[in-house]
């Protein structure tokens, strides 16, 4: 059946979510697990998206760790499901890299991006940190491939406040379809109290190339993060961000590549 991918990703999600946030203390006595975020935001412009993600992160070793994320992003008649793996090493406090695999599927076709590649978090002082992240990918049907990188960076100004900056470039170069998406975004979050609870707000201006109705956009993104688990300047304890090079054309009508 055309949507049961997607129908199998939203159930997962929030049995997923449900499980985390009615008792996130049950939920951390399980062998391995280490904490969870819960994200929500709604972004404004002509293309504007509602997301959901939701990721756990899991210890195999001291060292060695696995983030697995489920994510849902609502663009009015368009409805997509992601679901990514990254299994990663952290040696030390100030460090953690490695590779990642993710998959999405969309609710108003039959089709499935794929993605994979590298990724690393570095600290960078006593309160910041930088990532980044390389990759590649294919949609099928169509075998329509596109490459993508991304880095990232967020600073600490306070206990309770942090600003972040990301840039984001994606590239799909075939006969029948060829554009380029990049993203640049900053961002600042605010946590509530000594809770789980951020409040956060990020302006990104994207700029598209290779399409003869590409035209920039500015949006605007207001959102609420809720983490369960360890605190603290640590990279260990920062999460990956999500796997969604694709999100721009999704938004646009776009993603299916004909």
């Amino acid at each position: 059946m055309r949507n049961a991918p997607v129908s199998a990703l939203r159930g997962a999600f929030f049995c997923l979510a449900a499980a985390v946030s009615a008792d996130p203390a049950l939920a951390q006595s399980a062998l391995g697990f280490t904490g969870a975020e819960l994200t929500i935001q709604n972004s404004t412009g002509d293309f504007g998206t509602a997301r959901a993600d939701l990721s756990a992160d899991f210890a195999l070793t001291p060292a060695h760790g696995l983030q697995l994320d489920l994510g849902a992003n609502d663009a009015g008649p368009r409805w997509r499901g992601d679901l990514a793996a990254h299994l990663y090493m952290a040696p030390t406090e100030r460090a953690k890299y490695g590779l990642f695999a993710a998959v999405s599927d969309t609710s108003h076709a039959s089709q499935t991006a794929y993605a994979a590649g590298a990724e690393a978090i570095w600290a960078v002082g006593a309160r910041g940190s930088v990532s980044a992240r390389a990759g590649l990918g294919t949609v099928k049907p169509g075998s329509n491939d596109y490459v993508f990188a991304g880095l990232g960076g967020r600073w600490d100004v306070s206990p309770r406040t942090t600003l972040t900056a990301d840039l984001s470039v994606v590239d799909i170069s075939e006969l029948a379809f060829s554009t380029r998406e990049t993203t640049a975004a900053f961002g600042i979050g605010h946590r509530l109290g000594d809770g789980p609870a951020t409040l956060f707000t990020r302006i990104e201006r994207a700029h598209f190339t290779g399409r003869p109705d590409s035209r920039d956009e500015t949006r605007l993104a207001l959102g609420l993060k809720l983490r369960f688990g360890p605190r603290g300047h640590g990279v260990r304890n920062q999460n990956f961000a999500p796997i969604r090079p694709l999100d721009g054309l999704f938004a646009r009508g776009t993603f299916a590549l004909d």
